[in-house]
């Protein structure tokens, strides 16, 4: 086979070139760190790569998703925490309110107290985040959601709670509606509420009650009659004391006659609902102090109050002092410091809520920096230069250009005309 001198230079030359190359990809690689510098090297590790840090990118915007929920919710617990530190003092406030002692003007210096912590509840009511969204005004952020109008807080948010999808199939509340932080608190024991009719013109004085095996949720009414004894007509302490009770279903109306008695009362004794003479029914109430004829106490299912109804309501009550009506102050001292009580069970239940959903938010930022991890290992597994095989192959093609080199020159160097 002839070979010209064309091709004997031709072929050379792409030798050289291509060993050329290989010293170039070589280096390429060593410069930036990667065996796959473009999808030309290894074009089924580069197809795999890239789905693989299209999954790192979503999962590092999850994580970046739950470091802004925590914050978020860190925030509100904070703001919760203050509620229930300014519930305690409240309560602190109910409690010297109870001293029998306190003149009125005491029980109105304490309810000027009272006002000011009504204002701080509703400026942390009306609090916004750094973006100027309302925390608690559900989906409408941009609305102050407690408003005073005609000497009430009317609520303007929604029931709603803006979230954040901090996982593929997770999307978590990062705020409260004011509606149920506020608003949504339980009346009375949290099952019934109880109390004494605004015409009551005896001492009666009616706990808040409890619940004993169930409740059927029934309005019930308890009213009382007094008889002179016919030997002590004018001592009241030998007057025989009795109650009927009137019970019926919610939004039905109250019967004519009584469903049951009537009783003799005792102060202090436990009668139980719906039938005082059997104390395995469901519910019980005490009476204390002296009903007199015609005074009437109620008991109907709970309701929810507002924090500011319970808190306003509390400052009229002070307002209007003890002295005038005792029995009634008394009643509605109890009714008060039950929704107090509730108030602050709600803010500790709404703190362990935002809690759980930080506990929750941890263990998902632990899962996907486990993730983050095993992503980037497939990656590297995919498209990083392992540097070990890149140097020997680094020196077998230096080694292989070298020879090249040398050997284009004595092929080339080969001539008649130098034996000429």
């Amino acid at each position: 086979m002839r070979i010209s001198t064309t091709q004997l230079y031709d072929s050379g030359a792409n030798g050289l070139l291509r060993n050329q190359y290989d010293l170039y990809k070589l280096q390429n690689q060593f410069s930036t760190g990667r065996r796959v510098v473009t999808p030309a090297d290894d074009p089924v590790a580069a197809s795999q790569a890239l789905v693989t840090e299209q999954k790192l990118n979503v999962n590092q915007q999850f994580l970046d998703n739950q470091g802004n929920a925590r914050a978020q919710l860190a925030e509100l617990e904070s703001l919760m925490a203050s509620v229930g530190t300014s519930l305690i003092d409240v309560k602190s406030r109910w409690v010297e309110a109870g001293n029998g002692a306190y003149s009125d003007s005491e029980l109105k210096a304490i309810a000027v107290d009272l006002r000011s912590k009504f204002q701080e509840f509703l400026g942390i009511a009306n609090s916004a985040d750094a973006n100027g969204l309302y925390r608690f005004a559900g989906y409408q952020g941009a609305t102050q959601p407690f408003v005073q109008e005609g000497g009430q807080v009317q609520y303007k948010g929604d029931s709603g709670a803006r979230q954040l999808q901090v996982e593929a199939s997770r999307f978590m509340e990062v705020s409260y509606s004011g509606r149920q932080f506020f608003e949504a608190i339980p009346e009375g024991n949290g099952v019934f509420v109880t109390g004494a009719d605004t015409g009551n013109t005896g001492s009666g004085v009616i706990s808040n009650g409890s619940v004993l095996t169930a409740y059927s949720g029934n309005n019930y009414r308890l009213e009382f009659t007094r008889t002179p004894d016919p030997l002590y007509p004018t001592d009241t302490t030998k007057d025989t004391v009795e109650y009927s009770i009137y019970e019926w279903a919610p939004g039905a109306a109250m019967p004519g006659a009584p469903t049951s008695g009537p009783f003799a009362y005792k102060s202090g004794d436990a009668i139980f609902l719906p039938d005082p003479t059997d104390p395995t029914k469901e519910l019980n109430v005490v009476i204390t102090g002296d009903p007199a004829t015609n005074d009437s106490f109620t008991l109907r299912p709970s309701a929810t109050e507002s924090l500011f109804t319970t808190l306003d309501t509390f400052i009229q009550t002070l307002e209007q002092g003890n002295k005038s009506d005792p029995a009634a102050f008394q009643n509605a001292m109890l009714r008060i410091g039950a929704s107090i009580d509730q108030g602050i069970q709600h803010v500790l239940d709404g703190r362990a809520d935002v809690g759980a959903r930080m506990a929750e938010l941890d263990s998902l930022s632990a899962l996907g920096g486990d993730l983050d991890v095993q992503y980037q290992s497939q990656i590297s597994d995919l498209v990083d230069l392992d540097y070990t095989k890149a140097i020997t192959d680094l020196s077998r093609n230096q080694l292989q250009l070298q020879a090249a080199q040398q050997s284009f020159m004595k092929v080339t160097g080969l001539s008649l005309f130098n034996f000429l």
